[in-house]
């Protein structure tokens, strides 16, 4: 497919998926009272539902952006402690994943997960308590326009520890309603003038001196904080960096930040701060396609697990007909990730993970002595057969052999295999070892012309079908094995 036919089918818009169902009972819960036993059960419901949204939602870009806002965004489930809280946060990342980050900005900011996180809903400015300065400080820092090179004591740049407290004051009185309430299935913020901070918020020369006028309208305050926020050229440039580390590279030097950030930041600026437009721009240039940008990503745990199933086409249980299977294979999904350092909904605190900002390792902080043996293990299990309750997951090699444009060659079968598994091309010496060690295991590499053949005459013998299954699964778990695996 061409890039005019790829891009609008990964970025059109998608139908809302239905919500998460108790497989036990196939009814949902997130529009019912807080349920205080089944809670715990419900939270890993939760997160196998997203799983397999991730895992099965077929060509779209949506969930890794929904992701993607979910690691910017980030808010831990266990501090909430409210899986219908999370859910209605999940259903508003991806209902803005690929729209308007301003507008996305303001609704995470009365977004009840957020408020509860981040204490927002504890805020008051009423003269009782010293206002919260916890998430005016975070939307600040990590959500918008980042604190650039610190110029001296409280001052960050882009803003101040000023604009800090004005935020904070701005954001009194945004409460919750619903939350861990076992009698209301009401979920929804809403604001109490009665908490609310009524003075003029100052903020600093980062912002101009802007001032907020106060008074009992909190809505309409935070509406301009966000406003003046997103006024800042910067804010576009921290968002568009976040974007380059999530799909490019991590690495953003003097040339990157000139020839790509930039121009994608005045493109978003412009646009009104949609990232459709951004991400059709990036995914169009030359510099996404270079040989500099292949292969220097390690994959995520959660791009690692749900990526192998999706690439092997491995048949996932029906979610209408098998919902208890379904959420079995997906919770045993999510586990493994959880294993290699990524659980969905319990990022390690509100920057995110580490791999997106902890210099100078990034993405290969996923790679490590408890990890790589995991991820190792999980590829083996899927060439074995992954058991879960009772049913075999497992990649059918010779289908896939099938799939390429001679596999009774095999130095053709192994060059078109790893192109499907890995972003680089193989090496002559590589391709070699791979068919002479690997998949004859030093018998003559022109054998395996005669087993494939061998078997394409009579593929319903038992024998003939082993003996080629057998050496392509060495060769797959073999490959699953490789560091050029690890990339994306």
């Amino acid at each position: 497919m061409s890039l005019d036919r790829v891009l609008p089918t990964i970025l059109e818009d998608r139908a809302p998926p239905a919500p998460p169902v108790d497989p036990t009972t196939g009814q949902t819960w997130i529009d019912r009272p807080f349920d205080s036993t089944n809670e715990g059960r419900h939270d890993g419901y939760l997160k196998a539902w997203w799983m397999g949204l991730m895992t099965t939602q077929g060509t779209s870009i949506r969930e890794k952006m929904v992701l993607f806002w979910h690691n910017h965004f980030a808010v831990e489930n266990d501090t909430v402690q409210d899986s219908r809280l999370m859910y209605v946060q999940n259903a508003l990342l991806r209902r803005h994943a690929l729209g308007n980050i301003k507008e996305l900005a303001r609704a995470i900011t009365v977004d009840p997960a957020m408020l509860v996180y981040l204490n927002g809903f504890r805020n008051r400015g009423d003269g009782r308590n010293i206002p919260d300065e916890n998430y005016g400080r975070e939307l600040q820092e990590l959500f918008t326009i980042g604190k650039g090179p610190q110029l001296g004591p409280g001052n960050y740049t882009n803003y101040t520890e000023q604009d800090v407290k004005a935020a904070a004051r701005v954001l009194t009185g945004w409460r919750v309603n619903g939350y861990r309430d076992t009698r209301s299935s009401s979920i929804s913020s809403y604001f109490d003038s009665a908490w609310h901070d009524k003075t003029d918020k100052e903020f600093s020369t980062a912002y101009r001196n802007t001032r907020i006028t106060g008074g009992i309208d909190g809505r309409r305050e935070t509406d301009d904080l966000i406003e003046m926020i997103f006024r800042q050229e910067e804010t576009a440039k921290f968002l568009c960096r976040k974007l380059y580390r999530w799909f490019v590279y991590y690495d953003i030097d003097s040339a990157v930040e000139e020839n790509v950030i930039v121009p994608l930041s005045n493109l978003m600026r412009s646009s009104g701060y949609q990232v459709r437009p951004v991400l059709d721009a990036l995914f169009r240039s030359a510099h996404f396609f270079s040989e500099t940008s292949r292969g220097c990503v390690v994959k995520t745990p959660v791009d690692f697990v749900a990526g192998t199933l999706r690439t092997m086409e491995i048949v996932t249980p029906s979610l209408t007909t098998q919902t208890l299977l379904y959420y079995s294979l997906m919770s045993n999904l999510r586990s493994t990730a959880a294993t290699l350092q990524m659980n969905p909904m319990e990022p390690p605190n509100v920057a995110g993970w580490p791999a997106y900002y902890q210099t100078p390792d990034f993405y290969r902080l996923w790679i490590n002595t408890v990890t790589l043996p995991v991820r190792w293990g999980y590829t083996d299990s899927l060439v074995n057969g992954l058991s879960v309750s009772g049913t075999r997951f497992a990649i059918d090699s010779i289908a896939l052999a099938r799939r390429t444009a001679n596999p009774g060659d095999p130095y053709l079968l192994a060059e078109e295999m790893a192109a499907s598994l890995f972003p680089v091309s193989l090496t002559t010496v590589q391709g070699d070892y791979l068919v002479r060690n690997v998949l004859m295991a030093g018998l003559p590499d022109y054998e395996w012309t005669g087993i494939w053949g061998s078997y394409v005459s009579d593929p319903n013998n038992t024998q003939k079908r082993n003996a080629v299954a057998t050496r392509l699964n060495t060769l797959l778990k073999f490959m699953m094995r490789m560091a050029e695996f690890e990339l994306t």
